[in-house]
């Protein structure tokens, strides 16, 4: 008799702890799935003109680190800032990527840096 007991005050107290506790205080990551830059696949910049703003989109919109990081395939052509922010250098081609820290998807745009006289 005192062993059934025993198993009775097991999922009472399982019970009582879930209460204490509660579920508020868990939060689970939201892992990143993917990431997009929202402007057109090629674009032109002019050399010594405004630089040009690009933005990227983290999915899922919910995820719980959205830190993305900015690179230029060729920085003497184009330079790209922690932001997004692209200025062009010199004649040429380049390609500027964003990656997430998060699972390290990347997107890519191709800008093709000009001067216009």
């Amino acid at each position: 008799m005192k062993l059934n007991k025993i198993f009775l005050l097991i999922p009472v107290f399982m019970v009582l702890l879930f209460f204490l506790i509660g579920c508020d205080g868990v939060v689970l990551p939201i892992p990143v799935t993917g990431v997009s830059i929202q402007q057109d696949d090629f674009f032109q910049i002019v050399i010594g003109g405004e630089p040009y703003q690009l933005t990227a989109e983290v999915e899922p919109s919910n995820a719980t680190n959205k830190a993305v990081t900015w690179s230029s395939s060729n920085p003497e052509v184009a330079t790209v800032n922690a932001n997004g922010l692209v200025t062009g250098v010199d004649d040429g081609v380049t390609t500027i990527t964003v990656t997430t820290v998060d699972g390290g998807f990347a997107d890519s745009v191709q800008i093709e840096a000009i001067y216009i006289f």
